[in-house]
């Protein structure tokens, strides 16, 4: 499963080519969904929507007790191994937890769908929403655990191929409800549970050909009782980690439903997916630190850990940096190209935390670390702090400013979190580079600036297909500066793959 013989730097530049391939194509097909929505639907249907997606993503942290995301730390050891019989246990186990837990989750889901209708989100369409959800919480399970096992032993095409897959024909069936003139809320909801079936249909097929049939036929199922007391010790501090972080994620969604309602969630939620554009291409190379890092830890080698965390942290940095800036200064023209100007909202909330998005890139990097070297109970700790930082500051601040409060408790409740993660992965450093960042800092406040006074005047006026070709005109033109400061960094850098990949 696994090519011992490629160095470290190989594995970074062949499968970063499928992760950033992949994930250009991926991360379009859910823009286009939400455009489609957001143009077809209601303030108030969209954050209806959304709001029961973002209940299910809170919900889902339960659904196999931590077994899944054990995988991504013990399999690669046994890949390593050639330990089939417990690399099939293992999923074994976790597969049975799933079931099980997804099944009474969803039921519960199901049959409580009227009261929180009428309690929580307040409409009585959320009925209906709520039960097709239920389908898709037990579907994106399953697809879950077979891009897991497609993540561990470090198969970017499968593993990111599936997920394109899946959107894709999520994608096609809004366009067909759309163009049909059949969409509303619940004609959309169908679409993901379409788009995962086949996602669920396309990575079974795979796991059954390219791993089961060749690796895990001949393996036995076993009651390993070391095993699973290493596997539950674990998945208890997954468990606890996933709890924490998917609320961390989620709380502030839920409070502006139930304080402010489904209108300002509207807001919210496209303001959700105009932060996440910049991890479309940023999330897939930090996520693959995680079986690259535990692979490393797994052979004893940290001095590699400490050079990929320092040369991640110097350009992350500077990246993080310049995207703050550009979505502070261009948010509401961001907003209303993508979404229209009845979102215009959304691009406000979205000045309210640009300048701390830096800080999650970070902060990413630093829990990938904590993750590949088994200290998940760190990473359980830090979120903890994060999560009570994040629901006071986001009940003072909703009080005081509404949806834009809770932006920026977000923002803020970063800081502490980037920090003590930080702490915990300090020895896996050789320092940080203040003399490149405070340059190009600079360089990107002077940008800023004349962004600011000089271009934002443009967008006045324009339709949105005209205002698109003028942001992505200003994009480019924007980092050109950042290429010619930082050339000779760039080389620098290419030099340092070349060592890794003869160290490898």
């Amino acid at each position: 499963m696994l090519n011992h013989t490629e160095s470290l730097a190989e594995k970074f530049i062949r499968k970063g080519f499928w992760l950033y391939l992949f994930s250009f194509l991926v991360g379009p097909l859910g823009y286009i969904v939400k455009i489609i929505l957001s143009a077809d639907l209601t303030v108030e249907e969209i954050g209806l929507l959304y709001g029961i997606l973002s209940l299910i993503g809170l919900l889902a942290v339960y659904h196999d007790l931590g077994l899944t995301e054990s995988l991504n730390f013990f399999l690669p050891k046994f890949i390593v191994k050639k330990d089939w019989t417990r690399f099939k246990s293992l999923v074994a186990y976790s597969l049975g937890a799933q079931v099980i837990t997804s099944t009474l989750i969803g039921l519960i889901l199901f049959f409580s769908s009227g009261y929180l209708a009428e309690h929580y989100f307040r409409s009585t369409e959320a009925v209906e929403v709520i039960q097709i959800f239920c389908l898709f919480f037990f579907g994106i399970n399953i697809h879950n655990m077979n891009t897991t096992i497609f993540g561990v032993s470090q198969n970017t095409k499968l593993q990111k191929g599936t997920e394109f897959l899946r959107m894709l024909f999520v994608m096609f069936f809004t366009l067909g409800l759309y163009f049909l003139d059949i969409g509303n809320l619940i004609t959309y909801t169908w679409t993901w549970i379409g788009g995962v079936a086949i996602g669920i249909g396309f990575g079974t097929y795979f796991m059954y050909r390219s791993y089961y049939i060749p690796y895990l036929r001949d393996a036995e199922i076993i009651y390993d009782k070391e095993l699973i007391r290493k596997v539950v010790k674990y998945a208890l501090w997954v468990v606890l980690a996933a709890n924490v972080g998917g609320v961390l994620g989620q709380v502030d969604m839920q409070l502006i439903i139930y304080l402010l309602g489904t209108k300002d969630a509207g807001y919210y939620t496209n303001y959700l997916s105009i932060i996440g554009i910049p991890f479309i291409i940023i999330t897939p190379i930090i996520g693959f630190l995680f079986p690259v890092i535990s692979e490393l830890h797994g052979k004893e080698d940290e001095g590699k850990i400490a050079i990929i965390k320092t040369l991640f942290y110097k350009y992350f940095a500077i990246i993080g940096a310049f995207t703050g800036m550009f979505m502070f200064v261009f948010g509401p023209e961001i907003a209303q190209i993508l979404f229209g100007a009845k979102f215009a909202i959304s691009g406000v909330i979205l000045q309210y935390s640009a300048f701390f998005i830096v800080l999650n890139f970070l902060l990413q990097i630093n829990f990938q670390i904590l993750a590949g070297v088994g200290r998940i109970h760190e990473r359980v700790k830090i979120l903890a702090i994060g999560l009570v930082i994040n629901i006071i500051l986001n009940l003072i601040l909703i009080h005081y400013y509404g949806v834009y409060g809770s932006a920026l408790a977000v923002g803020l409740s970063w800081i502490p979190i980037w920090y003590l993660s930080d702490r915990k992965t300090r020895m896996y450093s050789h320092g940080f580079d203040f003399v490149f960042f405070l340059k190009n800092l600079t360089l990107i406040g002077v940008i800023g600036v004349l962004s600011w006074y000089y271009l934002t005047p443009l967008f006045i006026g324009t339709l949105r297909v005209q205002g698109l070709l003028l942001l992505v005109g200003i994009a480019f033109l924007t980092v050109l500066p950042f290429v010619a400061l930082n050339l000779k960094e760039g080389k620098l850098f290419l030099g340092e793959l070349k060592k890794m990949r003869k160290g490898g």
